[in-house]
């Protein structure tokens, strides 16, 4: 009986820790897990900001773009 009260207790933190996990990262339409408020500008879209956290999830045309951080930092500085 004890044994079942511990399983059902490991669920139940392991349930909630995933919870709270996924309100910090979550998976973006490219594939990419990434802390939420991070996204993609490209020059040559401009005004438009792209969910992601990697260059990948810009346009696969754009130009110029950079990956913003969730506090709009730039990360990284995209190759093409």
């Amino acid at each position: 009986m004890g044994s079942n009260n511990l399983s059902l207790t490991l669920v139940v933190a392991l349930f909630s820790g995933l919870l709270i996990l996924g309100a910090v990262v979550g998976e973006d339409e490219c594939g990419f897990l990434c802390e939420d408020g991070t996204y993609v500008t490209c020059a040559n879209y401009p005004g438009q900001q792209f969910p992601g956290c990697s260059c990948e999830c810009g346009p696969s045309d754009g130009h110029g773009c950079v990956v913003y951080g969730s506090d709009g930092s730039v990360a990284t500085v995209c190759p093409r």
